[in-house]
């Protein structure tokens, strides 16, 4: 079970904020028009495992909303993203406080044969220690009558010079449970534009550049043509965030470029799916 999605606690913390454990969200819209309530509970649990001079430390936090009736497509939608997000394959562990613990438990596991190996090869001898820090969150990011942005963070350090994160958002549908992506977010014919949306917003938010030159110097491989994000953007109170990974367009050092459009910039490309997300 070893998570490798791989950026830096600051990046994180700049672009996904936190929900409170317990808090009451508005009521989410159903296909009937009855509202539907329920809270957003999160809950954290941490271990670790010191072998010699080296350890492991893991964390694991998930917030997850739990509803008046028990089966709900939301929730039941939301839940099924929070184990994917966590490769999880035991759907028989309560998503929660089980599940958070069943995910550290798994990491120190997984992980102890390479600490024991550097030990073994490093530690008695040069008292060299090595320390693992895994860290990984997934909780509400955004809770709206119409729609629940949910937000995957993970940090890993192995060794080396430095560690990496990851930083990954869904949106889902509050009536549904309809995850959003690309297809049914946008127009088939909105990619050209919404794409030099989003190409402006990187040169103007993100890298602060006003030339062609400049932009393609902050990137890597860049041929002219800017992909979209390998995963789908996500609604945010401010508008739609499109996020790359580390890596993805441009250099360590760059960070995870980032940039959020307005909705209004949006509205004359989002299908009628997306605008009714807006509208309820």
């Amino acid at each position: 079970m070893k998570i490798y999605r791989l950026a830096t606690i600051a990046s994180i913390a700049a672009i996904m904020a936190s929900c409170s454990s317990g808090k009451k969200a508005d009521d989410a819209s159903t296909d009937d028009g009855i509202a539907t309530a329920y809270t957003v509970e999160t809950v954290t649990y941490k271990d670790s495992a010191i072998i010699g001079d080296s350890k492991i430390l893991a964390e694991c936090t998930i917030g997850h909303l739990k509803f008046d009736n028990a089966d709900n497509p939301l929730g039941d939608n939301i839940d099924r993203w929070i184990r994917h997000m966590l490769m999880d394959s035991a759907d028989s562990i309560a998503v929660g406080q089980p599940l958070a613990k069943h995910i550290v438990d798994g990491l120190i596991s997984e992980n102890e044969g390479d600490i024991r190996d550097w030990e073994e090869a490093f530690g008695k001898e040069s008292e060299i220690s090595m320390s693992y820090d895994l860290d990984y969150s997934v909780k509400p990011e955004v809770v709206a009558p119409g729609y629940v942005t949910m937000a995957f963070n993970s940090y890993v350090y192995t060794g080396g010079a430095h560690g990496g994160a990851a930083t990954i958002g869904r949106t889902f549908a509050a009536a549904t449970g309809e995850e959003m992506d690309y297809d049914n977010m946008f127009e088939a014919d909105a990619a050209d534009a919404v794409n030099e949306l989003v190409k402006k917003g990187l040169m103007e938010q993100y890298f602060k550049v006003k030339t062609e030159k400049e932009f393609e110097n902050a990137l890597m491989d860049y041929d002219g043509e800017l992909a979209f994000p390998a995963n789908a953007p996500f609604f945010t109170e401010e508008g739609v965030c499109f996020l790359y990974q580390q890596y993805e367009i441009a250099c360590y050092a760059a960070g995870m470029p980032q940039c959020v459009i307005p909705y209004d910039a949006l509205r004359p490309y989002f299908t009628k799916a997306a605008l009714s997300l807006l509208e309820d």
